[in-house]
């Protein structure tokens, strides 16, 4: 059988929610609606590390993007992208398409088109009271912006796109 020589590459949590800070996930396991729609198509899959799970563990608490807009959280994201940019440039060498990469709204780090912004820190109770302390942001996140930049160092130009989790049944 041919190869459709066709991927996409998808923010952590669209195929692993569990990886969300406790009290954000809005659906079960994977995002249906969205990897549904690439198998269909038969378009590969490239699973992005989460930045935020792999910094802080399974235990964290949310964080608003000026809290991780720090030397060393972009430090730790580009150290996490360059495997991934590097296979990229492999494929893209071999003949295959990077349709788009797939970020998700309102993410302090996976966010393309606005992240949360405005909690500086402090004891908060539950998620619920988090979300009420933060703004919607115009910009793209902390890893997205690493990733971006990566892509442009090797010469690559893929288009982003983001699932809006408001927006989820």
């Amino acid at each position: 059988m041919q190869r459709s020589k066709k991927m996409v590459l998808l923010a952590h949590c669209l195929l692993n929610v569990n990886s969300k800070v406790d009290g954000l996930a809005l659906y079960k396991g994977a995002h249906k609606q969205t990897i549904c729609k690439y198998i269909e198509q038969d378009i590969g899959i490239i699973q992005l590390p989460c930045p935020e799970m792999t910094y802080l563990g399974i235990n964290r608490w949310g964080m608003s993007k000026n809290q991780y807009d720090t030397p060393k959280y972009r430090k730790h994201c580009r150290g996490i992208l360059i495997d991934i940019v590097e296979q990229l440039v492999d494929y893209k060498r071999k003949g295959y398409e990077i349709q788009e990469i797939v970020g998700i709204d309102g993410s302090p780090s996976c966010g393309v088109n606005y992240h949360s912004h405005g909690y500086t820190g402090g004891m908060v109770e539950t998620a619920e009271k988090q979300k009420k302390l933060l703004t919607e942001k115009q910009g793209a996140g902390i890893f997205m912006e690493e990733l971006t930049k990566l892509l442009r160092e090797n010469d690559l130009q893929v288009k982003k796109i983001a699932i809006d989790e408001k927006e989820t049944p």
